[in-house]
C-alpha cells in the first residue's frame, strides 16, 4: 500500500513538474527517461486509436524554439494555452482509464465471467473515445494556429522521423 501511494505520489509529481515547465524546456534524456519509466511500468494510452493521429501539440512543444518552424509568441502564448487544456482534459480521464483496464484484466485473471465486465468494458469504451475526441480537438485547434508552411514543416519532420524508426526492409529478421 505505501509503495502505490509512494509511486502515485511520483507520477503526480512528474506530471505537475512537466504540466508547468515551458514547452520545450524538457531535455532529450529526461523523455527517454520517462518513456523507458512508462514502458516498463506497462503505462497504456488513454486513446482508441494509439498510432497514425498527428501529435502535433507534442512535436511543437519539441520544437519550439526552432528556427524554421518561427512561431511568433502570439501563436506560442495559443499553443500553449491548447496543450495545458487539453493535458488537463486527458489528465481527468487517465486514472479511471487505467483503473478500468486493471480491472478487467484482473477479473478475467481470477476467472469472473464476460458478462460480469461488459459495464466496466463499456466505461471503458466510452472513457478512450472521449480522449480520442479531445485528442482530435486538440489537433484541429493546434492547425487552426499555424501557418500552412509550418503545418507542412512539421509533417516533413514527422515523415524524417518515421523513416528513422523503421527498419530497411531488406535485412533478415534476427532469429531468438
Amino acid at each position: 500500500m505505501t509503495k502505490k501511494i509512494l509511486s502515485l505520489l511520483a507520477a503526480s509529481a512528474i506530471a505537475i513538474t512537466t504540466l508547468q515547465a515551458q514547452p520545450g524546456q524538457m531535455q532529450k534524456p529526461q523523455q527517454a527517461q520517462m518513456q523507458k519509466k512508462k514502458r516498463a511500468k506497462g503505462v497504456k494510452s488513454v486513446f482508441l486509436i494509439q498510432r497514425g493521429l498527428p501529435h502535433y501539440s507534442m512535436l511543437v512543444k519539441k520544437m519550439w524554439n526552432d528556427e524554421t518552424l518561427a512561431l511568433t509568441p502570439e501563436q506560442k502564448r495559443k499553443l500553449e494555452a491548447i496543450r495545458n487544456e487539453t493535458m488537463r482534459q486527458i489528465g481527468e480521464i487517465a486514472p479511471e482509464v487505467a483503473q478500468l483496464r486493471k480491472k478487467i484484466v484482473r477479473g478475467t485473471k481470477n476467472g469472473l465471467g464476460a458478462e460480469t465486465l461488459y459495464a466496466d468494458v463499456d466505461r471503458l469504451a466510452t472513457l478512450k473515445a472521449k480522449a480520442t475526441k479531445i485528442q482530435l480537438d486538440c489537433i484541429e485547434k493546434t492547425r487552426a494556429v499555424l501557418t500552412p508552411a509550418q503545418i507542412a514543416y512539421i509533417d516533413s519532420r514527422m515523415k524524417q522521423h518515421r523513416k528513422k524508426r523503421q527498419r530497411p526492409k531488406n535485412l533478415p529478421v534476427p532469429v531468438q
